[in-house]
């Protein structure tokens, strides 16, 4: 491919538009800038060797497709020829998609935090020759951004020395932080306390979720431990604490703005602390986390409305991304952006002109039900959107729907029976999706496939396809939705030959697979597996897992790196912080527990890489511990055990059914649920599991009536027969 800016291409009008090299490239959040005037490379060796040819700073964009504020950047400054001017005069410009390349981001954003106290994206770095960050920053407005642009290219000039050794001493500074000692303090339950006890304090009791705003779902951070330390935690009054702050903030974001009334699906977060006005990117890994939790949290609760909602929301994530977020062979896509145009003959595309309305819209599409529905969801004739969390002023006289009245209230109001009212409120949004649908171009949709948010829909899927609820509609296609969703991962981004996993898929696999993609898709075939009780996902699991060991795994240190082996990332990071997503060593962690009781006679290797995990993290478990929730939380279900529940019989057979029923009611963090047909036993897993082998022999030479037998410390009690003593024994063990 030729260098520089002589690429061209041609619109739909035939007309010739300039390029440069992101044409060429797969990544839709690429693909946005490929008609910048911005000299942009991918990134790679012919960036870096042009940057030391020339001898110039690189400068470094790390954004991705459906960030809001990295289309604010590029319209600004990127597609500005002046700043795009600065930009190829005086460095090597190269934009790196964050979904495709988190290791990239992970040490580039660890700079930023380290030396600015934050982050987030658009990340912009700037870098010697040698890769070696010595600035970083996000958004810049577009008059800002060009005096730094001059600015460093003038101390580049005159101080090129100071910059370069300014440099390496950040890296080096970042090498020291990423090999830190193990320490023999870290006390677990002190940990898990200190989490409680924090998120306690910040918990906003009026509207839900942790700390003020702009609020963040962040369950990782947040609803993932809740669920696990209510269902532990001895004391009563902290369990039903923590399993109810984190019920309230689901409860609140599914009436809130953050959810899309309308179509389904959450967005990314909601900019004020009522959950009303969002940021609109949908993302897949925000969904599928809070598919997981809503669950687990409903699992917990008795018959409540609370916990109806919570299945409520469930019903709305997989109505969204089944709907919209998945291609004919079961993968699922990435996201869909902020902004849209709004109208079929706008040219300027706006923030949220997809999802916001005005009162005069809802009155000629809603007709007679338009007061109702107005007064329900909090229309205001002047927009419901408060000037201060609309900086730009886009949604201005527009109205984010949200539940402003619940159906008693709304029944009451308006003097109508509240199956009268519910059948209204259905038949007005139906016409509303309707009406979008037909009159508003779709926000643009990230149609990259990621194995590692792939992994985490698997397992929220899964989760729901074990649901017992009678009026929960999805537990059959859920699982469908699953199994497809893992067939297409194992047919377009897993070889085979080598057991490698690639990390993306969009005209063909992309990058090489980054640890998170072995650890949330091993999660993703673990639940589907003790929901379907198919041998080939375990047996998929343990193979990824030795692949993983085997790139991954610092046999030296202990611990797990994040990122592959690649030249170009100059330190391997052991990063265990959650962000948006769960750190992947924390998942691992849980993994590895959950494998050493399913291919048992393996327990031992993976119990001391579980451990390493621990001691290599420790002074941060130590110093820090609301920082690697998701790792205490593994930490947590491991101290107390893994309890395997062996279910014996025909897959099919009314007291299987019953069976599983029962184990599945409650929500039990270290359950291993193992499935054995007697016509067909799961010769794959028998080889690695002891215990299995034996059952199998002893179903071969005796009865073979359907029981369940529970094992913990690889030590069986007797088989239960009878649904009601299982029932007693479950019961007892909440």
């Amino acid at each position: 491919m030729a260098s520089g800016m002589a690429h061209t291409q041609f619109n739909q009008k035939g007309a010739v538009q300039p390029t440069n090299r992101l044409a060429h490239a797969k990544s839709p959040y690429l693909l946005q800038h490929a008609h910048n005037p911005v000299d942009w490379y991918e990134w790679g060796p012919e960036a870096f060797a042009k940057a030391r040819e020339e001898n110039k700073v690189i400068f470094l964009s790390v954004g991705y497709s459906a960030c809001h504020w990295c289309h604010v950047l590029a319209h600004e400054s990127f597609e500005d020829d002046e700043t795009a001017q600065l930009m190829n005069s005086h460095f090597i410009n190269v934009k790196v998609d964050r979904e495709e390349r988190p290791d990239v981001d992970r040490l580039y954003m660890t700079f930023l935090q380290a030396t600015s106290g934050g982050g987030g994206w658009p990340m912009s770095v700037w870098l010697t020759p040698d890769l070696h960050p010595f600035l970083a920053g996000t958004y810049f407005p577009r008059d800002r951004f060009r005096k730094i642009l001059l600015s460093i290219a003038e101390a580049w000039e005159d101080r090129r020395e100071e910059l370069v050794s300014m440099g390496k001493s950040v890296l080096d500074q970042l090498r020291d932080v990423s090999t830190i000692a193990p320490s023999n303090t870290f006390q677990l339950k002190t940990s898990t306390n200190n989490i409680y006890n924090r998120l306690n304090k910040i918990y906003d009791k009026q509207y839900g979720g942790f700390g003020a705003a702009p609020k963040f779902p962040s369950p990782s951070q947040t609803l993932h431990f809740l669920a696990r330390y209510a269902a532990f935690e001895s004391d009563k009054v902290k369990a039903d604490q923590a399993r109810d702050m984190a019920a309230e903030t689901l409860v609140k974001m599914y009436h809130g703005g953050i959810r899309d009334v309308v179509g389904e699906g959450f967005s990314r977060y909601s900019v004020d602390e009522r959950w009303h006005v969002p940021h609109f990117e949908k993302m897949l890994y925000d969904n599928a986390q809070l598919l997981s939790s809503a669950l687990e949290l409903a699992q917990l609760l008795p018959p409540s409305p609370t916990r109806q909602t919570l299945y409520e929301v469930t019903s709305s994530i997989i109505t969204y991304v089944s709907r919209d977020l998945r291609n004919a062979e079961g993968g699922f896509y990435s996201a869909e952006d902020a902004d849209s145009l709004p109208s079929k003959n706008s040219t300027v595309k706006k923030e949220g002109a997809f999802y916001a309305w005005t009162s005069k819209e809802l009155d000629e599409i809603l007709e007679a039900d338009g007061e109702l529905f107005k007064w329900h969801y909090g229309v205001k004739e002047g927009g419901n959107c408060d000037p201060k969390h609309n900086i730009q002023g886009e949604l201005k006289g527009q109205n984010i729907l949200f539940t402003a009245h619940t159906i008693e209230e709304t029944s009451q109001k308006f003097g109508k029976a509240v199956d009268v009212i519910q059948q209204t409120l259905s038949s007005s949004l139906g016409k509303l999706k309707a009406y979008r649908d037909e009159h508003r171009p779709r926000p643009h949709l990230d149609d990259k496939i990621l194995t590692s948010w792939n992994g985490l829909m698997i397992s929220g899927l899964s989760k729901a396809s074990e649901c017992v609820e009678p009026q929960f509609e999805h537990p059959s296609s859920a699982l469908q939705l699953a199994e497809d969703a893992a067939a297409f991962l194992r047919s377009q981004l897993y070889n085979e030959t080598t057991g490698e996993l690639r990390r993306s898929y969009r005209e063909g696999p992309g990058p090489t697979g980054q640890a998170d993609d072995y650890a949330f898709l091993i999660q993703g075939l673990l639940d589907l597996y003790e929901a379907c009780g198919k041998d080939e996902y375990i047996s998929w699991a343990i193979q990824l897992q030795e692949k993983q060991d085997e790139l991954f795994y610092d046999a030296e240190g202990g611990g797990y790196y994040a990122s592959a082996p690649d030249e170009h990332i100059l330190i391997r990071m052991k990063d265990a912080q959650d962000g948006a997503e769960p750190s992947a060593v924390s998942i691992t962690l849980h993994n590895l527990n959950r494998l050493s009781h399913f291919a048992e006679d393996r327990h031992t290797e993976y119990r001391a890489k579980a451990v390493s995990i621990i001691k290599s993290n420790s002074q941060v478990l130590d110093k820090a511990p609301f920082a690697l929730a998701t790792l205490i939380s593994a930490a947590m279900v491991a101290d107390r055990g893994m309890k395997q529940f062996i279910v014996s019989g025909p897959p099919n057979s009314p007291e299987v059914r019953s069976f599983l029923s029962t184990i599945r009611q409650k929500f039990l963090p270290n359950r291993v649920l193992i499935h054995l047909d007697p016509s067909d036993p799961p010769a794959k897993l028998a080889k690695l599991n002891g215990t299995l082998r034996s059952l199998i022999r002893d179903t071969e030479n005796n009865s073979s009536r359907a029981s369940v037998r529970i094992c913990e410390n690889f030590t069986c009690g007797l088989p239960f027969y009878e649904l009601e003593e299982l029932k007693k024994h479950v019961t007892a063990q909440l």
